[in-house]
């Protein structure tokens, strides 16, 4: 899942650098962010399970 945001973040700024229409880069940097909001709530409510077992 970090990958497709490292990729998302990747197109953004491929778009930024092909000087793409303002409303393509805005809605990919919003999809990321959001991608990013929804990973860190999943990873902040899931358990760790750091159990040692040996």
């Amino acid at each position: 899942m970090d990958t497709l945001i490292f990729g998302g973040l990747l197109a953004t700024l491929v778009a930024l650098y092909q000087q793409r229409s303002r409303t393509i880069v805005l809605g990919a940097w919003w999809i990321v962010l959001i991608a990013t909001a929804l990973l860190l709530s999943h990873h902040i409510t899931s358990s760790l399970k750091l159990g040692l077992s040996y």
